[in-house]
């Protein structure tokens, strides 16, 4: 979809911009209508498996939460980076997108072939802990650096969830019959401890280069706010 913008330029006169907006509301919900028994389709594990959150595959997470979104969208962006390539316009064809060519295999073209959610969410999880050199398409190279920033974030997240879990279960055996009201420290699984939000995931267009270089962001840094400081329990 898009929206139209009125905007004042240099000279003082009002002009209409024009913007695109990326949007889905298909699954949404108000907060104020969440309720215990998750009962609603946005609080299910739904989606297209190579495209859904290690977590949602798994099954360790009550919740589908906004950063499970950010997840699947990196993950749309992963596999346009790397499995397409731009065939460019000639007298005779059209510019489009296509398959990558002369490749043996395609870059996680495994994750489209797994007989099951759990067998997906372990090469998610591996793909996440290695960090190793991403195979793009040369027509998407300037998207590295994103894809790049957006991968380490998310395993910084894992790694801080994980380490606060493990800090989590040894305070409860330290602390009398390790009732969780006696555990105080909190983690913010919203953002997987800090470390996944909405400005990480808009911040690195700003230093894109290449084509993608000036590349106009709009958005409300408000927005970065957490909605879901939660203990263990959750």
């Amino acid at each position: 979809m898009y929206r139209v913008v009125e905007e004042e330029n240099a000279a003082g006169v009002i002009e209409k911009k024009v913007y695109g907006v990326l949007t889905d509301f298909d699954l949404s919900s108000w907060t104020k209508d969440m309720k215990e028994d998750y009962n609603k389709t946005s609080q299910q594990r739904t989606g297209t498996p190579p495209f859904m959150a290690d977590e949602l595959l798994r099954g360790s997470h009550v919740l589908h939460l906004y950063r499970h979104d950010l997840e699947s969208l990196f993950y749309v962006m992963l596999i346009l980076a790397t499995h397409y390539e731009v065939q460019h316009p000639t007298t005779e064809e059209k510019g489009r997108l296509r398959m990558r060519q002369g490749l043996e295999e395609l870059p996680y073209e495994m994750w489209f072939g797994q007989p099951t959610y759990k067998a997906l969410a372990s090469f998610k999880r591996d793909f996440f802990s290695d960090l190793g050199h991403l195979d793009l398409s040369p027509d998407f190279e300037d998207f590295r650096s994103w894809l790049v920033g957006l991968r380490r974030s998310f395993w910084r997240g894992i790694r801080a969830k994980e380490t606060y879990q493990v800090e989590l279960e040894a305070l409860k055996e330290n602390q009398g019959d390790g009732s969780e009201d006696e555990v105080t420290p909190m983690f913010d699984y919203e953002t997987l401890g800090g470390h996944v939000h909405y400005p990480a995931l808009i911040n690195p267009v700003r230093k894109l280069q290449g084509k993608l270089r000036g590349l106009i962001v709009r958005y409300d840094p408000s927005l970065s706010t957490s909605t879901a400081q939660v203990d263990s329990g959750r």
